[in-house]
């Protein structure tokens, strides 16, 4: 080989399959693609000149590498995320530290799956015939003095193996084991086990692994493997033990340890393990790749962060993917997607495209068509390729305050280049929703003269004429309905003198979820609409044919405050409507839909008595009639539906007992007893929600021995075991707060702490994906006994409510 990347070659490719590094270069010097005439050519301002790249070379992706999805995915003017050359490295003072938390499990696991396919191994041992091999670096990190095995003070192989011909079989595999696991699978109870695997670390200086037996205590193996990466990055820092370095095509230099660069992904494995002649090398040259990106990569290897920003987000995404380093390229697509908006989602957009980066597609689709109102007035958006349109403009999430705007964005778009995206006009039109459209609206329409000198308009024209002319006798259309937001529903809060409570009336919900430097978080809230007539909370809500219904709860804290009120909001219409009253008055109570109807269940009734009580109500018969009790009459419970089967989770009794009881219910039959809660005595104030085919319960409060405390452990419940498990617990206290899922993500809003007493602003979202809690922020105010649902808005977000 040439000392060029290995297995690529140069090659003439179509402007298709170019790659992310060369289409930025295009972008700086104005090039684009253009999708109507499947060309390049100079930006839409200096039209005249056009370039053919059919000469353009670079380094062909290698096969196991993700190829282009789509080929519909063109270069665009729309796509300029670079503002700097490929060499010129971002300021440090313009970048965020991305963490990956499990990168040091992700690189011992890889160096052990090294070690056992014999690769890259520099040290061995024999003991008592058997032989073991490892990596010095690996073992340098386990131990108290690393100079020992790399460095200028290290050890020969001879001396190596006299220090550990003394130790057993035993004791040598524990230190290999420690080393590369963080843990040792090894009885230390058992008779001579503890001494044999402390001779060992005596001889070879493994301190920490001397401690671990002697003191007993068990760290935790992600621990040590955190405290080994540690020292591995110290000694990179140092120099200590490199034995290989990276050069940029600029000249500048950077040592590593082959074993790291091995373990971090699997084209520097391939480069270093398969055999190529770069394996043989010293210095090993990454051509046309800015010496930044070397820094970052390498960074990345030893510490499992990166320092990202709008001004190398996009280099430095396309090289993770080149070099096929998933954790990186993680860190990355987060930040794209948490940090997305309406100047750089376009950019998002067709990188996601570009490389096939499945989430992050939908992502910046979902969040393009949710702002789709302003991204398409601005400047990038007029160079946007027609297949984004044709996908985009279709959509029911697609969010427009009219109509006639979807017809506007369209027109213009073809104005914007009308030779080449003329025979375009008639494919966008088709997806404009006419019968939508007013008549001054429809007469705008049909004024156009693009559409009286365009072939295909035809038929549009038939249609605008005989809606005009009310003649139109073709299908109705429903009003566009965009993503579903996060709303808060009623509640009850301290004002702003801190002088007295105040009951709320207002839905809110979340229009932008913002990240901010480091921790920071905010949500950006906007009133939906009023609650008619008294405002609530302790109530339910239920989502039924996305119209949301408000049930009970009370409106101030006597025991006549309590409600049997009933009300509906009708999403599409933006109208409230009152329903017949509940057959008995309930706060603290739980409510679900299921099979057409809804069905409230227990609760407290006048501060007195609570309920066993069960209701159900059809929205078709517009009645509520009386459904088999409970077995035991319960306030403060939770509910959730689950493969067509309620749930019924904890809450107090009668005798003010927390319960730690779990149910099925059956409107015709009653309760059924489930395995109990595990986490504490009971469980109360908390909520249940359904999450890929089992129930998580979290927040609320325990009894404790006096009193009741905050709960903050989660628990996971699954009907097919009936078993609970562990789930990551809460990282604040949510009594009374309100929750739902949203995207796949479970989210839980407000409440109070029963040990402080105070209310919570903050909302928490936790995400299978990652697997633990995050805070997005706080809501409008520290709410408590409030409801949190997920609703689909028509039309703008931004439109003003008639409530």
């Amino acid at each position: 080989m040439d000392g060029t990347f290995p297995g690529i070659h140069h090659s003439h490719l179509s402007p298709y399959s170019i790659s992310f590094h060369r289409q930025c270069a295009f972008h700086r010097t104005g090039l684009l693609f253009s999708m109507a005439t499947g060309t390049w050519a100079e930006g839409s301002r200096n039209k005249a000149r056009f370039q053919a790249v059919g000469d353009v070379q670079r380094r062909a992706t290698p096969k196991n590498l993700p190829q282009n999805k789509r080929r519909d995915a063109g270069d665009s003017k729309a796509h300029q995320p670079l503002s700097h050359s490929s060499s010129t490295p971002p300021k440090d003072s313009d970048l965020l530290p991305y963490v990956l938390p499990s990168h040091p499990d992700i690189l011992f696991s890889n160096l052990q799956r090294l070690k056992e396919e014999e690769l890259l191994l520099d040290c061995a041992f024999t003991v008592q015939r058997s032989t073991f091999k490892a990596h010095r670096l690996v073992l340098a990190a386990a131990s108290q003095s690393p100079s020992s095995f790399l460095g200028a003070k290290q050890k020969s192989g001879p001396e190596l193996e006299e220090l550990a011909s003394c130790s057993t079989p035993l004791g040598l595999g524990a230190i290999l084991q420690f080393a590369y696991s963080g843990d040792v699978a090894l009885d230390l109870s058992k008779e001579g086990v503890a001494e044999e695997v402390l001779d060992a670390c005596k001889r070879l200086q493994m301190e920490r692994l001397r401690e671990r037996c002697r003191a007993g205590v068990t760290t935790p193996a992600a621990t040590e493997r955190q405290k080994s990466l540690a020292t591995i990055k110290d000694m990179w820092d140092k120099g200590v033990g490199c034995d290989i370095t990276i050069q940029a095509e600029t000249g500048e230099r950077y040592p590593a340890h082959r074993a790291v660069l091995a373990a971090g992904g699997d084209y520097f494995r391939a480069l270093l393990c398969g055999g190529l002649r770069e394996s043989r090398e010293d210095v090993v040259c990454l051509r046309g790749v800015p010496f930044w990106v070397i820094k970052s990569m390498l960074c990345f290897f030893y510490t499992g962060q990166l320092g990202l920003g709008w001004s190398q987000i996009w280099e430095l995404t396309a090289a993770m993917i080149q070099f096929q380093l998933e954790g990186a390229l993680s860190l990355c697509t987060d930040f794209l997607q948490s940090r997305m908006n309406e100047s750089t989602c376009l950019d998002v957009l067709v990188l996601a495209e570009t490389y096939g980066l499945v989430q992050l597609k939908q992502a910046a689709e979902e969040y393009t068509l949710a702002h789709f109102q302003c991204i398409s007035t601005g400047e990038r958006f007029k160079d946007v390729p027609y297949v984004f349109l044709d996908r985009l403009l279709p959509k029911d999430s697609l969010c427009v305050e009219r109509e006639i705007a979807v017809f506007r964005v369209g027109v213009s778009w073809v104005e914007d280049h009308p030779k080449e995206r003329l025979p375009h006009l008639a494919g966008l039109l088709c997806h404009v929703r006419f019968q939508l459209l007013s008549r001054s609206e429809l007469r705008e329409a049909l004024s156009c003269s693009l559409l009286h000198r365009t072939p295909g308009t035809r038929g549009t024209l038939e249609i605008l004429r005989s809606l005009l002319e009310g003649t139109y006798r073709g299908a109705e259309c429903q009003p566009r309905t965009p993503n579903q937001v996060l709303v808060l529903v009623g509640g009850d809060t301290v004002n702003d003198e801190l002088t007295k409570r105040v009951q709320s009336r207002t839905l809110w919900f979340a229009q932008q979820f913002h990240r901010g430097p480091g921790l920071i978080r905010s949500i950006q809230w906007k009133p939906l609409t009023k609650i008619p007539e008294t405002p609530r909370f302790r109530h339910c809500i239920c989502l039924l044919n996305n119209q949301l219904y408000v049930l009970g709860g009370r409106r101030y804290y006597g025991s006549l405050d309590i409600l049997k009120s009933a009300t509906r909001f009708d999403v599409l219409q933006r109208k409230w409507e009152k329903l017949p009253d509940m057959l008995c008055q309930r706060d603290n109570f739980a409510a679900v839909c299921l099979n057409e109807k809804i069905f409230a269940l227990g609760g407290n009734c006048d501060d007195s008595e609570y309920l066993d009580t069960v209701e159900s109500y059809s929205p078709t018969e517009n009645t509520w009639r009386l459904a088999h009790h409970l077995d035991v009459a319960v306030c403060g419970h939770a509910a959730a539906v689950l493969d067509g089967q309620i749930y019924i989770s904890g809450g107090c009794d009668a005798h003010q007992h927390c319960l730690p009881t779990m149910w099925t219910y059956h409107p015709s039959h009653g309760c059924s007893l489930r395995a109990s809660m595990s986490a504490g005595a009971g469980r109360a104030g908390h909520v249940m929600l359904s999450l890929a085919s089992r129930l998580v319960v979290a927040g609320g409060l325990q009894p404790l021995w006096p009193g009741f405390g905050d709960q903050l452990f989660c628990e996971l419940y699954d009907p097919k075991c009936n078993s609970w498990s562990f789930f990551p617990a809460l990282p604040k206290p949510h009594l009374s707060a309100g929750a739902t899922v949203l995207d796949g993500r479970l989210y839980v809003a407000g409440g109070s702490s029963a040990d402080t007493a105070r209310d919570t602003k903050l909302v928490h979202c936790y995400d299978p994906k990652k697997g633990c809690w995050e805070n997005l922020g706080g809501m409008p105010h520290p709410y408590t006994d409030l409801a949190v649902c997920s609703l689909s808005l028509p039309n703008s977000p931004d439109q003003k409510s008639s409530g």
